[in-house]
């Protein structure tokens, strides 16, 4: 028998762990049984709660048997012949559970510090199990991390739950920077099972790190109103996204930016900088395509919907934006809506007649 000071002791070592007592408990009962097996006790433990929990005890469950009918190497744990249950009960039956209390205070030391070792060995599997099961959950999702390590072309983070991850300096952003004890939020591409522990795998240029800050920090996207129907992303410089409301009344790119820009500039924060051009979705691919590449202001769209190829006109003052740095624009839109862009100027597009 064991005090209630232990079972409070247990609950405490829950709490502080973020562990299920009920999930601890089994691990006593492994550790205990371990323990028990070289004191002689052959039967399955349990561990025996008494009503208000003021007292912890460990049975031993013997099954009697007829040793006759099953031989010694078919014999499951904690079965017993009739001759064997005699010496815990008088005029034993085959077919009879005998229950045996197991007497702790008279476990030698060594064999109380198996009992130790295996319990803490038992809550340290069952917190790397805890561990694996909430990142897995978390697969897909942001969450926020500390630096702790920044070499070798990995940054080492500490996402809690006694798990660092290493991501690779290839999984970052362009120029960022990151300091030891700085936090960020990192995107989870999967997670394996190890005998370590979850081996998290991070990044911040997945494009969807973009898709789940937006719902994040807007309200409307989070609750399905305003709809991300598609982005494409240079990350570390530019993302395209393009936005839909279900909401007559709800301006989709309003809704995105916030006031003053307030919305759209925290998700610039949390991505270095990074500039983020929101776009309304239109049904007409004119429209569509003329969206995409704002800032630049088109003229006139001509679109072939069944190649799914669009060519652009822009002013000739237009051009240079709408292109952008090394093609950056026109190449993020048409990503973004699934479009082959070609994008002409006025000038050009009137000695070609076409306008």
């Amino acid at each position: 028998m064991i005090s209630k000071s232990f079972f409070e002791s247990l609950e405490e070592v829950a709490f502080d762990r973020g562990l299920a007592i009920d999930d601890v408990l089994k691990r006593v009962e492994i550790a205990m049984a371990g323990a028990a097996k070289d004191n002689g006790y052959s039967g399955e433990v349990k561990i025996d709660l008494e009503e208000g929990k003021s007292r912890v005890r460990f049975f031993e469950y013997l099954y009697v048997i007829d040793g006759e009918e099953i031989p010694v190497e078919e014999r499951t744990k904690g079965q017993i012949t009739l001759e064997q249950a005699e010496a815990y009960t008088k005029s034993p039956k085959v077919g009879q559970t005998i229950k045996n209390e197991v007497d702790f205070s008279k476990f030698s030391q060594r064999s109380a510090q198996k009992f130790k070792n295996m319990f803490i060995s038992g809550l340290k599997e069952l917190e790397r199990e805890y561990a694996y099961r909430h990142f897995h959950s978390k697969i897909g999702e942001i969450v926020t991390a500390t630096i702790i390590s920044n070499q070798n072309d990995f940054i080492g983070f500490d996402l809690g739950k006694n798990t660092i991850s290493y991501m690779p300096i290839a999984e970052g952003l362009p120029e960022e920077t990151y300091e030891i004890g700085e936090s960020k939020k990192v995107y989870i591409i999967k997670v394996d099972q190890t005998t370590k522990g979850p081996k998290v795998y991070l990044s911040r240029k997945n494009k969807e790190i973009v898709r789940r800050l937006f719902e994040m920090n807007i309200p409307e996207v989070k609750d399905g109103t305003v709809e991300i129907v598609n982005l494409s992303r240079d990350p570390g410089n530019r993302s395209k996204v393009g936005v839909l409301s279900k909401d007559p009344n709800v301006d989709p790119k309003g809704a995105c930016v916030g006031n003053s820009g307030f919305r759209v500039k925290t998700i610039n924060m949390a991505l270095n900088g990074e500039k983020i051009d929101i776009f309304t979705w239109k049904e007409d691919p004119k429209e569509l395509v003329a969206e995409a590449l704002l800032p630049a202001e088109t003229v006139k769209v001509f679109v072939d919907e069944k190649e799914k190829s669009a060519l652009a006109i822009v002013e000739d003052d237009q051009f240079s934006l709408a292109i952008g740095r090394n093609g950056q624009n026109v190449r993020l839109a048409a990503y973004a809506i699934g479009w082959k862009i070609d994008i002409k100027t006025v000038s050009v597009a009137k000695t070609e007649g076409l306008l």
